[in-house]
């Protein structure tokens, strides 16, 4: 551990460097005018590890480990905006990983799995366990009054519910270095996929019974990317090893394309879309192939393509009930699943709904000038269409405590808010229960000085009784105490 903490030394005098750089710096940094404008942040984030030591690395540590992350980022956003009609954009990030290097526990691991070069198109030019440094964006916009263009390296983002994902389907996720714990849930962790978008808003007078009325389409030539798991020996590793009995073959999806659509519009208070997606499934399932009766056992790892129906509405009661309602909801006909009855593991397709339905309002609690707080709950359903009881989540052998799929999934989620000090100091409490006897809960607590510095702590706590795969309480061993301190210019 020496070694390699006194080889990455040098990137953390780089980063310190940088730091004490920026600070000479100040807002959105005007390199040409209005027209050409730099902005970015510095930061240092530390995940205590404050559970029992992780099952899934049994092989990979004797002693539990006290530090989940230690990560620095340098992060920058170019825009170049030379006239009312075209924008380019770029978002850089320089990373450094000391996790490994402070923890005597952990063994060396790869903390940045997605430069592997498989997929070729992640813009990290960097090969390196610890560091890296990605261009993470990068488009082109064309705003040609009716319609507007985003060629380019991008997120697209179609859903906004509370830990869930039914409409924010389309970029896959980089689940190796914070799952899903920062307290943006997503937004730091989606991979950003070569893409063309484009919308098109229609004329008041085109559609006059809608207000807002707009199309808006993506399509994805072949950027296509599943999501990325911690890799063997990772804090954060959230499945065990697969068996060695199994020689598997990955059907990655590179160059196969995706696509999807949505239109929308406002009728008074009410706004809806219909949407529509061609994607691929972001986690690969295992199809047995041949081999037997003795090991080993040839299987492929497939990525199956889905067409998924979607609407989402949004409705503003009005004074004094003050609260908006969001409806999201998706259809997929043909959902991957286990077959139960299979020794071998054996893809079977069923239909699965899956929506959501959130509550959000501002109330004062407090006297003013105290801001008002805000409010979400939400309720979250995810139904099998057919029988549950020929299915299995995993390739693993059944069992009812692992693997079993339930003809309902029903999860309540609660959110709340709260500024004091003219808005320096921000608590929040996001608790989310799973009915069947998970909880996922996150205190926070945010102090932001003036305009640069701003300081994070959290609170990540899983547990329950229901420790089947993929539930909350199956990550039980993940609970830390999360901080962060960031300089942004």
């Amino acid at each position: 551990m020496k070694t390699a903490y006194l080889d990455g030394k040098k990137w953390l005098f780089i980063l310190l460097f940088l730091f004490f750089g920026a600070m000479e710096a100040r807002a959105d940094i005007q390199l040409w005018e209005d027209k050409f404008i730099l902005t970015g942040f510095l930061r240092q984030e530390l995940a205590v590890h404050v559970a029992p030591k992780n099952p899934n690395n049994e092989a990979y540590q004797d002693s539990n480990n006290r530090i989940n992350l230690s990560r620095s980022f340098f992060l920058t956003e170019w825009i170049l905006k030379p006239n009312d009609v075209f924008k380019f954009y770029s978002k850089m990030r320089l990373i450094h990983d000391q996790t490994d290097m402070l923890e005597d526990d952990l063994l060396d691991y790869n903390a940045f799995p997605l430069s592997t070069p498989r997929y070729g198109s992640y813009l990290r030019p960097t090969d390196d366990d610890n560091i890296v440094f990605e261009v993470c964006e990068l488009y082109g916009e064309a705003d040609l009054g009716n319609l507007w263009l985003r060629l380019g390296k991008q997120q697209i983002v179609w859903g906004e519910m509370i830990s869930a994902r039914i409409m924010d389907i389309i970029n896959p996720l980089d689940y190796s270095w914070h799952f899903m714990f920062e307290p943006e849930e997503f937004e730091n962790i989606r991979i950003p996929e070569w893409a063309a978008r484009m919308v098109y808003n229609f004329d008041q007078d085109t559609l006059p019974w809608f207000s807002e009325a707009f199309i808006e389409g993506f399509y994805n030539p072949g950027d296509v990317s599943p999501n990325i798991n911690p890799q063997p020996g990772a804090p954060y590793k959230f499945t065990p090893d697969p068996s060695p009995v199994f020689v598997t073959n990955e059907k990655e999806r590179w160059g196969d394309d995706e696509f999807g659509f949505r239109i929308g519009g406002r009728v008074g208070q009410f706004f809806g879309t219909l949407n529509y997606f061609n994607v691929y499934t972001d986690s690969g399932y295992w199809q047995y192939v041949s081999g037997g009766p003795r090991p080993p056992f040839f299987t492929d790892i497939k990525y199956p393509k889905l067409d998924i129906y979607g609407l989402s509405m949004n409705y503003a009661i009005q004074p004094p009930i003050d609260t908006t309602v969001t409806f999201e909801g998706t259809y997929t006909p043909e959902q991957p699943y286990y077959d139960i009855q299979s020794a071998m593991p054996e893809i079977v397709e069923e239909g699965q709904w899956k929506w959501a339905l959130q509550l959000q309002r501002s109330t004062f609690v407090f006297p003013t000038p105290i801001s008002a707080m805000n409010l979400r709950m939400q309720f979250t359903q995810t139904a099998v269409d057919g029988n549950p009881d020929k299915l299995k989540s995993t390739p693993a052998p059944f069992d009812r405590k692992s693997n079993k799929v339930d003809k309902t999934q029903n999860v309540l989620a609660f959110l709340a808010d709260q500024y004091f000090w003219s808005n320096q100091i921000l608590i929040n409490a996001k608790v989310i229960y799973d009915m069947d006897g998970a909880y996922y809960m996150v205190p926070g607590f945010k102090y932001a000085p003036g305009d640069y510095w701003y300081f994070d702590i959290y609170g990540v706590f899983l547990g329950g009784s229901d420790r089947r795969a993929g539930t909350f309480a199956s990550m039980y061993w993940s609970d830390e105490v999360f901080a962060r301190i960031t300089y942004q210019f």
